[in-house]
């Protein structure tokens, strides 16, 4: 048993480190990184969309 505890805790911190991206925050005068998925950055298709998005459910 302890031999496949060793071997679990020894896969989750490889996950672990495999998985660790570091932050790196933007430097003064650098653009900010692109947004990843809506809603998050400064245009907002939920509410700047330049038409009505269409609403299959009503």
């Amino acid at each position: 048993m302890k031999a496949v505890m060793f071997i679990f805790i020894m896969l989750a911190t490889v996950c672990a480190i495999l998985a660790f991206v570091p932050y790196n925050p933007p430097r003064p005068g650098q653009s900010k990184p692109f947004p990843s998925f809506p809603g998050h950055g400064p245009f907002n298709p939920k509410i700047q969309w330049p038409y009505p998005l269409p609403n299959p459910g009503h």
